[in-house]
């Protein structure tokens, strides 16, 4: 039950509505400017506690930062490297524009106003939102609000992935410039293993006499370290690997401990992504320089090649998805789409099969047969 009164105010009379609530708390809603105003407002507020609706009020007054605390606390079932992505937007980007906010008193227009005007890539301000928004998730899974104001704003487009498609012989050239590097870059350019999950790669992981791989682990850059854990799909595989390259694998690990790392850097531990003015980007140039219609690439646009090498060798799409270590094949065909034939030229030459006892009626000219 509840009870509609009036008050004076400075500006006249007001009313407000006195209800008690499931906490079994009596409280008051004021400031409506007329009775039936106040009335409608207590009818709806009676759904809510009748159909166990009712939020309180009071629970919207946690602010952004106290929600983003707990929200990250709870980040552990995510990869380190994914963490550590969070955190960087979370301390850089929403909790200096949100953080003393209290989470039912942020407005879907003002998030939107809020991401058209950062001034970062595309991807960045996706990553910015989806960390506002799944704070605010924790407020709506809380009855903190009933609503996440984050979500259904418009985002900007992604920058489509420019991916490159090498021939074997413009691979060969660019591995041999290598060095002592030429096994690593062949492999990821046919096998299509990510960056972290080659160097990690160990002489117990190889089975040369069936010319496979088991990738068991990820090595992930965290912070200014490195952190190892499962592969990016939490799912360890087995992916086929070129006997040449098997070959000079196996020749790698000749002398080393089963748990040793095949690859390291040059003052021992880990293989650190290269960059400009590295190894990766000198033997890019040398082999530019050779074959001039070489296209730039990054050592994750190797994963680009392998992928056309394999498509280009016969692979089916789920022999692509299982190599490449994506969640599903669907993955493949969207990132792959346009390495794959669509099948329409075939399906039309099928369906122009059922024509072909169809007589050309243009062969007659004027004439008709009668």
């Amino acid at each position: 039950m509840s009870s509609i009164k009036s008050y004076k105010t400075s500006r006249g009379k007001a009313w407000r509505v006195q209800y008690r609530s499931p906490d079994g708390k009596s409280r008051t809603k004021r400031g409506f400017r007329t009775k039936n105003e106040a009335q409608a407002w207590s009818d709806k507020n009676a759904v809510s506690i009748r159909e166990q609706d009712w939020i309180n009020p009071n629970s919207g007054r946690v602010t952004v930062t106290e929600l983003g605390n707990t929200w990250l606390s709870t980040l552990s079932h995510v990869k380190p490297s994914t963490r550590e992505l969070y955190q960087q937007v979370w301390r850089g980007c929403v909790k200096p524009e949100w953080g003393l906010a209290a989470v039912a008193s942020i407005k879907p227009s003002e998030v939107q106003r809020w991401v058209s005007g950062l001034e970062y890539s595309p991807s960045w301000v996706r990553h910015a939102h989806n960390v506002l928004a799944q704070v605010l998730d924790v407020a709506v899974a809380d009855r903190r609000i009933r609503e996440n104001p984050a979500r259904g704003v418009k985002l900007p487009r992604k920058v489509p992935t420019v991916k490159v498609y090498w021939t074997l012989e413009q691979l060969r050239l660019f591995a041999a410039e290598c060095g002592d590097r030429e096994d690593l870059i062949l492999l990821l350019g046919t096998s299509g293993l990510r960056w972290g999950e080659a160097i990690a790669l160990r002489p117990c992981d190889l089975s040369p006499e069936r010319n496979r791989i088991h990738v068991v682990r990820n090595a992930a850059k965290v912070g200014n370290g490195i952190r190892v854990g499962t592969p990016k799909t939490h799912e360890r595989r087995t992916v086929a690997v070129a006997s040449h390259v098997m070959r000079m694998l196996a020749d790698r690990c000749v002398g080393l401990d089963s748990e040793e790392l095949l690859w390291t850097a040059q003052r021992g531990g880990w293989l650190r992504t290269p960059g400009h003015n590295t190894w990766f980007d000198g033997a890019l140039k040398r082999a530019m320089v050779k074959d001039p219609s070489l296209v730039r690439v990054t050592p994750h646009g190797l994963r680009h090649v392998a992928a056309g090498l394999l498509v280009n060798a016969g692979a089916n799409v789920l022999a692509v998805s299982r190599q490449l270590g994506h969640a599903d094949a669907s993955v493949t065909l969207r990132v792959y789409a346009e390495l794959f034939d669509d099948g329409l030229d075939s399906v039309a030459a099928k369906l122009d099969e059922g024509f072909s006892d169809v007589v050309n009626m243009s062969s007659f000219g004027d004439k008709r047969p009668v």
